[in-house]
């Protein structure tokens, strides 16, 4: 791959790449229909070479693994629908933003054409000759040309003037070359490369317009793509025996059953478009056809417009809504903006009580307050309100008789002091959310039928909504009621610890008695004692939220440093003979600063040492005074050991609390703890690791 290709990739952007506005005003239509399905998604997706690229690079930036090889229905799930919105909306407004001509339209369909036709006869053949991928043969086919699309965003005006008219030949290549540095199979197969793609992909998208004796003994992908794009090409003819003996020579198919392959895909080609509502050009079509064609996709693109306001409009409206506070203020909202929209100004909602299997009327200051006793259940048959949602569609009164409506829907005509009532259904994720109920006259019935689909996002917006809020507010009940779990657990736990610590304080006062005239046991005893008190004192700060106080006085740390190696001596360091060297600077005057915090620090970096070093290890300790940072003076200390070093994927973010790599019972919290301690100390940490070691330095502030 060259230079060249790279560069105008980062020029273009995956993201950017264009999309016809038929296929993007399909993909809307899914994705504001809240029974979404990925079947329906990929339908549409398996079709536009554009679109397709942004989802694959999407899923390989969530997923870093290739893709190539999984249907997209597997490739969608891994997206989620959310994802999955994001890129139809941002897809969309780069299109509306994006330049437009009757000349880059037609270069978009011609491209999605040939895309299409070439994907879906690679799968044929790749079924024919039992390659074991046919899925990846079709999407491989669909972005074989993705490099022309890319070419076309990052030099839009050039591209599409110079080449759109030019077959797939030899001169269109050297004009590639002469203008560009590179060809679009070069920008494509670095495109997909960079996306994650495996490498035959890439080749079979580099290699399409190679010669067949250079592609011979290629990988089957290879050949299925270089073939598939040869048929498929404008400049193929059924009378050209060269190309059917390079079928032959490359995967042994005869002219009758590829004859049979081309006018199947052909059909379906066609069929796609239709679905799409995409006008395709021929040949030999006259003035009138293509003014017509032309103008059907005038109006795609006036649709697409329309599109991108209401996103803008629905946007602005989640925001609103997001920050209302109480049922009362969010109807409000809600009113607020159905009258801007659509010239409502008289709306009532019920809410889905799950517990009681019921809606019941919300509350809003312009509203009568006797409304809150309403509550219905939600049964067949008792109300328009509990039908819609019951049936999960739009139902209303104005071509009913009154007489035959039940009370209830009577009553909420007559709140409204309108002709009637239309109610919409709330869903999250096909869950009942409630119903939304807006009051009519049968004049205004008609203009708001024609706006359903904006209606239905609206309303769509709400739900979403609403659902967030309710399980925000589940969420909190349950972390009060796990917390108070909690509480009532870390009472009991220290209850058992704080026992044997007890007898063992106890036992090593009666040890130290007999002891008397051993001074180094003596000093190892007091040190066991003070570490059992430093215990204590830190089970007390898991029952208190008052903020500890400050307990600091005048500190040695050289001695809290020897005095700890000289217990770690005797236990961490014996079971693997770890060697330890103290290098401590008697420069060091006390410091005032936390006995407990220090020997806590010191005590999980010798640790964390200790667990990642092998048998006979070695571990070097040093402190350092007049360390001048910035001006200011500092004692430094640090722990270094030889061992393996630490995961460059788990650098940077050492000091978080994460999944320790450790297993058993480690938490993973050992760093986390020690950055907090000095940072109560004012100081800082940092770590420098390699192959060779790991090291931290400590710096406290004198």
């Amino acid at each position: 791959m060259n230079q060249k290709a790279k560069q105008i990739i980062q020029k273009a952007d995956v993201d950017k790449l264009p999309s016809l506005p038929h296929v993007l005003l399909q993909l809307l239509d899914i994705c504001n229909n809240e029974s979404l399905s990925f079947s329906k998604l990929a339908n549409i997706l398996r079709q536009d070479p554009g679109l397709y690229a942004q989802f694959y690079s999407a899923c390989h930036r969530n997923n870093s693994t290739d893709t190539s090889q999984q249907s997209i229905e597997q490739t969608l799930e891994q997206l989620g629908i959310n994802t999955i919105k994001s890129i139809a909306v941002t897809a969309t407004v780069h299109q509306f933003f994006s330049r437009t001509s009757l000349e880059r339209t037609d270069f978009l369909k011609q491209h999605w054409q040939h895309s299409l036709y070439c994907a879906i006869v690679a799968e044929s053949i790749a079924k024919l000759c039992d390659y074991k991928y046919p899925d990846e043969a079709y999407t491989t086919g669909l972005l074989h040309d993705i490099g022309q699309l890319v070419l076309e965003t990052a030099y839009p005006d050039k591209y599409t003037s110079t080449f759109a008219q030019l077959s797939e030949d030899d001169y269109f290549h050297t004009l590639e070359r002469d203008e560009f540095d590179t060809t679009h199979q070069q920008v494509g197969a670095q495109l997909l490369k960079q996306h994650g793609a495996n490498s035959f992909v890439c080749d079979a998208v580099l290699y399409h317009h190679e010669r067949v004796d250079h592609i011979l003994d290629a990988h089957p992908l290879v050949k299925i793509i270089n073939l598939a794009n040869t048929l498929t090409s404008g400049y193929f003819k059924k009378e050209d025996l060269e190309v059917f003996d390079a079928a032959d020579r490359l995967l042994g198919l005869d002219k009758p059953l590829l004859l049979e392959i081309l006018e199947k895909s052909q059909e379906r080609t066609k069929n796609a478009a239709l679905l799409i509502d995409i006008e395709l050009n021929t040949d030999g079509m006259d003035g009138e056809t293509a003014q017509k064609h032309n103008a059907a996709d005038e109006f795609k693109q006036i649709q697409l417009a329309e599109q991108v306001r209401n996103i803008a409009l629905l946007d602005g409206i989640h925001q609103h809504l997001s920050r209302s506070e109480g049922e009362d203020e969010l109807l409000n909202i809600i009113t607020q903006h159905i009258g801007l929209l659509f010239g409502i100004n008289k709306c009532l909602l019920f809410l889905y009580d799950e517990k009681n299997n019921r809606v019941n009327a919300a509350a809003a200051d312009y509203l009568p307050e006797q409304l809150t006793d309403l509550s219905i259940p939600l049964t067949e048959g008792r109300s328009l309100v509990t039908d819609t949602l019951l049936n999960k569609k739009l139902s209303h009164s104005l071509e009913k008789d009154v007489k035959l409506l039940s009370i209830i829907d009577r009553q909420l005509i007559g709140i409204t002091q309108r002709e009637g009532i239309i109610c919409l259904p709330m869903l999250k994720d096909d869950a009942a959310i409630g119903t939304l109920i807006l009051g009519i006259n049968k004049s205004q019935y008609d203009d708001l039928i024609k706006q359903l689909p904006l209606l239905m996002r609206f309303v769509n917006e709400v739900a979403h909504t609403i659902s967030v809020k309710n399980l925000a507010a589940r969420s909190a009940v349950d972390d009060n009621q796990q917390t108070a779990q909690l509480e009532r657990k870390i009472h009991e736990v220290l209850h058992e610890v704080r026992n044997p610590l007890s007898i063992m304080n106890n036992y090593l006062s009666v040890l130290g008695y007999k002891l008397e005239s051993d001074k180094p046991a003596q000093e190892d005893v007091q040190t066991i004692k003070s570490e059992i008190n430093r215990i204590n004192q830190i089970l007390n700060r898991l029952t208190t939220t008052e903020s500890p106080e400050d307990d600091t006085s005048l500190v040695d740390i050289n001695a809290v440093i020897s005095d700890l190696t000289s217990v770690f001596e005797n236990s961490l360091f014996a079971s693997k003979h770890i060697q330890i060297s103290l290098d401590l600077d008697d420069r060091i005057k006390p410091l005032q600063s936390n006995t407990n915090a220090l020997k806590q620090i010191y005590t999980n970096l010798i640790k964390n040492a200790v667990e990642a070093l092998p048998a006979n290890g070695q571990l070097m300790v040093y402190t350092q005074d007049y360390v001048n940072v910035d001006g200011k003076e500092h004692i430094e200390f640090s722990v270094s050991d030889d061992g393996p070093g630490i995961d460059t994927a788990i650098l940077p973010r050492l000091f978080s609390p994460v999944e320790t790599t450790k297993g058993g019972d480690h938490a993973g919290l050992g760093l986390t703890i020690v950055k907090n301690l000095v940072n109560e100390l004012h100081g800082s940490i940092s770590c420098r690791s390699s192959d060779k070691g790991t090291s931290f330095h400590i710096l406290l502030p004198k």
